[in-house]
């Protein structure tokens, strides 16, 4: 009797063990730089030599990784840091410049598809959604500590335009951890 009670002791210690650091695993932050930090999905992936070519077009690029959708197809997720030289208000920021911002070097393709800003739980969040090019879509989120300052974070997934709801709910999902 003392022999099954300590292996089912044994069992469900490891199960609890095991199940707790697959837990921690999916729930591991991400230190983006000193100030921000989210959880990111599962099985995410460094694209290094992309990322320095993106970094190389655009100098505020200082985070990029992909990963598999549902559908196993390859999304990526990356964050741009924008610094002003005054402290201003993320709501006049977010609809006087980044609403309004067009790309010109993507020429006449780039289409605004949405734009809000919502509450979720105890958190506003502030998501655009864009397509920069035919069947393309990014999905972005901003971020702003005390929703005032010179510093405004954008997280930003981009992949197919059929898989926009997917990365709607991906974004809101890594949007909703980001820790300023």
């Amino acid at each position: 009797m003392k022999k099954e009670f300590i292996t089912i002791f044994c069992i469900l210690s490891l199960s609890l063990l095991l199940l707790s650091f697959k837990t921690k695993q999916k729930n591991e932050r991400t230190k983006i730089n000193i100030d921000l930090s989210l959880v990111l999905p599962a099985h995410v992936e460094e694209q290094e030599k992309l990322f320095s070519m993106l970094k190389k077009t655009n100098p505020n690029f200082i985070f990029f990784r992909s990963f598999l959708t549902s559908k196993s197809r390859k999304a990526f997720f990356g964050v741009s840091r924008y610094e002003n030289s005054e402290p201003e208000k993320l709501d006049d920021v977010f609809y006087q410049q980044t609403v309004n911002h067009k790309d010109n070097r993507l020429g006449n393709n780039y289409k605004l598809i949405s734009y809000r800003k919502y509450k979720s739980g105890n958190k506003y969040l502030y998501e655009k959604v864009s397509s920069p090019n035919k069947g393309q879509c990014c999905v972005m989120y901003y971020f702003m500590k005390n929703n005032f300052s010179n510093v405004m974070y954008e997280i930003k997934l981009s992949g197919e335009i059929n898989q926009m709801e997917e990365m709607r709910n991906i974004a809101k999902k890594i949007a909703l951890t980001v820790r300023l």
